[in-house]
Order: structure tokens, then C-alpha cells, then sequence
């Protein structure tokens, strides 16, 4: 049994195709029902693309695919309206011709090497417009591991990749002001090591030093630092850098139980008290474990010239943020 069709009246909804780019929070659209319509229902037919409830309102963007939203004015679907909803990588509209691309920017750089600052050359460098989409632009740097390339201003998810090396990743803001200093890190895979810790920063200031501290066997604690470069089978610091941008690397070959603590030392401001330079500065540490976890720590904008970064579970590995800032003069005293 069915409802006998009602008399023919228009109404319509609006729009009826909607194309957005895919991100990570969701997008909500509602949909305009104008006419003789008084208790719409809707469908999806692909509610993990888009759902839409029954106010009206589409939610989506968060997968990238296709959906066809179906709209009818009562239970009898005597004039189903449709509606098409495309969620699309950001790199589909930044490519588009459609679009403006915006001005072209020539980007160059280089790519080191994390354990003693050498070119790596044949690097291959990646371009994206987001972190799973397809590479835009691509370059390979030359054997002394430079590279120049031009892409249209914007903001650019950046994987740079060479046999034997941890793949970086990172984003890069192309702008007519990028001037043409990028470094990109590349740490060369764990071989038995356990993890490796990697710091950069920019111009300023002049000098930011790593400091590791953790358990020794005998009960006490150890600390690696620019006046203790190796502890025996524990952890050794390969890059000191003192001219700005780094990187300095300390390498962990072995855990025992216990706290294990990293930090940065403002060195150049270590006598300045309040200070702003290391939260200024930039700093960005990547921790790379021999599992291929990967984290990324980006100093607080805070005050202060010690930023206590994380610690390391000696038991279990287990990585745990700590993003504290602090002052302290003494480059011997920080991290214990």
C-alpha cells in the first residue's frame, strides 16, 4: 500500500553539486529546500565520502571519494532530487588550471647527512600538497647534495628520500620571502643503534647545544653533552654545530631501565634571564627509533633557555613529551 501521489508542485534543493578538498576536520554544508516540501528525508549513497542527517545537513570531507545524496519531499518518492558530493585531495585543486597557482618561487637548498654533515647526493625531493596526496613537483639533488627547483607559492608537505637513509618529511612554506637556505636532515638508518635524536633551528641564536642524560649500570647518570661527547656502549653525540641551523645529533646505541632525559641548552643566551631567544628560534628535534616510530617536537613559545624536550622509558622505550621550559646557566646542569 502506498500514499496516492500528491498533486504536482514545485520545489527544489540547493546545490546540487558540491566539490571540496579533503582535510582533517570535517565540513558541514547544509542544503537548501525551497518549495512545497514539508518533511524531507534523506540518504546517502556513501555515507563514508558524506552523511547527511535529517536537518539537512551534509558532513563530510574527511575521506576522499564520491557520494550521491538523495532527497525526497515524503515518503513517497515521487520526485527524488539529487545531489553529488566530490572530496578531493587538496593537490587536485592547487593543480587544476582552473585555479590560480599564484607565484612562482625558485627554491634551493641541501640535503646532509645527520651524522657529520656531509651532501647526500641523488636525494630524491618530493613536493605534495598534502601528506597522502600525489607528488606536485619533484627534483634530485646534485651529487653534492644541492638542489634548486621552482614551484608555485604555497605550503608544500615535503618527503625526501635516499638509499639507506630514514625517509624526512616535513612541511616548507614557499613564499617570495623563502630565501634559498633549506636544509633537509637525512639520518641514515639504525644499524643496532636504538634511536637517534636530530635538532635544527634557524639563524638565531648562534648556538643551541643536545643534552642527554640517563641510567648508568653502576646507579648513576650519565650525560652527553658538547664536553662529554661518548658514554661507553650508552650514547654518543656525533654533530656539534655552533653557527646556527645545526643539525646536532646524539645517537642512543643501548637502553637500560631508567629515565632518560633530552634537552636543548640556549648556549648563547645561556646568562640572559628572561629570555625569548630559544622559544624564537625555530627549533624543531626528530626523534627516530629503531622500530621506524618517528616523532617531531617543535620548541614551546615560551621563555626560557633550557626546553626539556622528552624522556625515554630505559624498560620499555616508551617515548613521553615533556615540551617544558626553564632557565639554567650551566651547560653542566642541564638534563640531570
Amino acid at each position: 500500500m502506498t500514499d496516492a501521489p500528491p498533486t504536482f508542485c514545485h520545489w527544489e534543493v540547493q546545490p546540487r553539486s558540491i566539490r571540496l578538498s579533503a582535510g582533517e576536520f570535517e565540513q558541514r554544508v547544509p542544503l537548501s529546500l525551497r518549495g512545497d516540501v514539508d518533511a524531507p528525508v534523506f540518504a546517502s549513497s556513501n555515507p563514508e565520502v558524506a552523511e547527511i542527517g535529517p536537518d539537512g545537513v551534509i558532513r563530510c570531507g574527511w575521506t576522499i571519494g564520491n557520494a550521491v545524496l538523495m532527497v525526497w519531499r515524503s515518503s513517497v518518492r515521487d520526485s527524488l532530487r539529487h545531489v553529488l558530493v566530490e572530496v578531493r585531495d587538496p593537490s587536485w585543486f592547487a593543480d587544476h588550471p582552473d585555479f590560480a597557482s599564484g607565484a612562482s618561487v625558485f627554491l634551493s637548498g641541501m640535503v646532509v647527512n645527520a651524522l657529520n654533515t656531509s651532501g647526500v647526493g641523488n636525494a630524491l625531493i618530493e613536493f605534495r600538497r598534502s601528506e597522502t596526496g600525489p607528488a606536485a613537483f619533484q627534483t634530485f639533488a646534485n651529487a653534492y647534495g644541492g638542489f634548486e627547483l621552482t614551484v608555485p607559492e604555497g605550503f608544500y608537505y615535503v618527503e625526501v628520500t635516499a638509499p639507506g637513509y630514514i625517509a624526512w618529511h616535513g612541511w616548507v612554506n614557499a613564499d617570495t620571502n623563502t630565501s634559498g637556505d633549506i636544509q633537509i636532515v637525512l639520518s641514515p638508518e639504525l644499524d643496532g643503534q636504538v634511536a637517534r635524536i636530530v635538532l635544527q633551528w634557524g639563524l638565531n641564536p648562534r648556538d643551541l647545544d643536545s643534552h642527554l642524560t640517563g641510567p648508568t649500570p653502576s646507579g648513576g647518570r650519565f650525560h652527553v653533552f658538547y664536553s662529554h661527547t661518548i658514554e661507553n656502549e650508552a650514547a654518543e653525540l656525533d654533530v656539534d654545530d655552533t653557527s646556527s641551523y645545526g643539525p646536532e645529533t646524539i645517537t642512543i646505541h643501548r637502553l637500560i631501565p631508567g629515565v632518560y632525559r633530552y634537552a636543548v641548552h640556549d648556549y648563547t643566551n645561556r646568562n640572559t634571564n628572561p629570555s625569548t631567544g630559544l622559544a624564537q628560534s625555530g627549533a624543531t628535534v626528530k626523534v627516530f627509533l629503531s622500530d621506524g616510530r618517528e616523532q617531531t617536537f617543535t620548541v614551546p613559545n615560551a621563555p626560557g633557555t633550557v626546553w626539556t624536550v622528552f624522556e625515554i622509558d630505559g624498560a620499555t622505550g616508551t617515548v613521553t613529551p615533556v615540551n617544558a621550559m626553564s632557565y639554567q646557566s650551566q651547560p653542566a646542569n642541564v638534563g640531570m
